[in-house]
């Protein structure tokens, strides 16, 4: 039986410009902390697979606090952004949810083209 998480990376999803905007504009009512480290879990591993780096590290890399980190990924847990992926004891890790990897799906969809240009055959061209 598949996962939901697995259905949803049948393939490495792109981070783009896009998408950057998209969750940068989507959590604008966070805290600045927050989107700090939703960048980093996002951008230190390819997108959807877990960060193998934990809070303390994190912490130290985006230079905020042990505490607010903490804390920051607590309410990106609760409003949807990072998912479990797995804990080792009592040290959990986390990777990005399904709602950015929608995000990203839809970033990484090609783009329908405006209009179409057909050229006419020309006329009288071939009797000549």
């Amino acid at each position: 039986m598949t996962s939901p998480t697995t259905a949803m990376r049948p393939r490495a999803l792109p981070f783009s410009v896009d998408l950057m905007r998209k969750l940068l504009v989507e959590t604008a009512e966070l805290p600045g902390a927050d989107f700090r480290v939703l960048t980093y879990y996002l951008t230190a591993a390819p997108l959807g697979d877990t960060v193998r780096e934990t809070a303390k590290v994190v912490a130290e890399t985006v230079k905020i606090s042990r505490g607010s980190t903490s804390k920051s990924i607590s309410r990106l847990v609760a409003d949807g952004w990072l998912t479990l992926a797995f804990r080792v004891g009592t040290v959990p890790f986390y990777r990005a949810s399904n709602k950015v990897l929608e995000l990203a799906a839809e970033d990484d969809r090609p783009e329908e083209p405006l209009a179409t240009v057909r050229h006419l055959p020309l006329r009288g061209a071939a009797d000549e």
